[in-house]
This record gives C-alpha cells, structure tokens and sequence, in this order.
C-alpha cells in the first residue's frame, strides 16, 4: 500500500487549505505545485532523453520566480 499525503511543518506551517492559498499568493500559476510535477521533471532526468543534459538548473515553482 502506497503512503497517503504528508504534511510537513517546513513550510512554517501544516498545509492546509487555507495556508496553501497564502502560499500561492503571488505565483503566477496561481497554485502549488505537486508532487507528480516533481517527480515528472525526476523522471525525465532519469530516462534517456535527458542524456545530454548538463549542469542545468530547472526552477519547479509555479513562476515564482523567472530566471
């Protein structure tokens, strides 16, 4: 059996919904992100596509900030 959601105080806070909207304030997708969204960025640096990727920096926050 798969683990359920943890929420973690790392955040300065337990998520919940009413602390994710405050968090979200100010990203331009207007959310938080998820885990899947990690995990895909993972994945794809993992598989054989991404073989020729070197020393790059993948910023996964929403357009918080925009390098």
């Amino acid at each position: 059996m798969a683990p359920g959601p943890v929420d973690t105080d790392i955040m300065g806070g337990t998520l919940t919904e009413e602390r994710k909207k405050q968090m979200s304030e100010g990203v331009m997708m207007a959310r938080l992100g998820t885990r899947d969204e990690i995990g895909a960025l993972i994945a794809f640096l993992l598989g054989k596509d991404a073989g020729y990727i070197t020393a790059a920096t993948y910023d996964i926050n929403g357009g918080l900030q925009v390098s």
